[in-house]
């Protein structure tokens, strides 16, 4: 290996790793959210765009503007090292984690309603106090009056 930097391997490498935790994110995003296509395609722009970006940025800093082939070649064994392990069970586990939330968020939206339905109930206007107890006397007034 005549000519290349340890440090241009484990940049790239490192490079690699980082550009497959993004994808994972954005994995993870489009799985949460149900996204339609065209946002699907907007975000796999985005991402086209920073890996070429940041290629582009690690290809100045390293080789002085020229993408090497053992560059592109790490950066790929980095980015598939996340992706065969973290961005596999994302895609796998995800889905069951977002139906498990939907679950519990619509079981507590079910309890929060029933809460909601007590404290929002229409409260019937009691009488004053004083009616009641004038009724109340009264009554026994009126019950004196008819045994007299």
């Amino acid at each position: 290996m005549s000519g290349v930097a340890p440090e241009a391997i484990a940049l790239s490498l490192v490079l690699g790793v980082l550009l497959g935790l993004v994808f994972a994110a954005v994995e993870a995003v489009r799985a949460l959210f149900s996204l339609g296509r065209i946002a699907t395609a907007a975000l796999d722009l985005l991402f086209a765009l920073l890996a070429a970006l940041s290629t582009f940025v690690l290809a100045l800093a390293v080789a002085r503007g020229s993408l090497r082939f053992f560059q592109a070649a790490c950066e790929i064994i980095g980015f598939l090292c996340v992706e065969l392990s973290l961005t596999h069970a994302v895609r796998r586990l995800l889905p069951r984690l977002v139906a498990q939330l939907r679950r519990v968020s619509q079981r507590a939206g079910r309890r929060l309603k029933r809460v909601g339905k007590i404290f929002l109930r229409k409260k019937h206007p009691s009488k004053p106090e004083s009616e009641k107890k004038r009724r109340f006397f009264g009554n026994k007034a009126k019950k004196n009056e008819k045994k007299t």
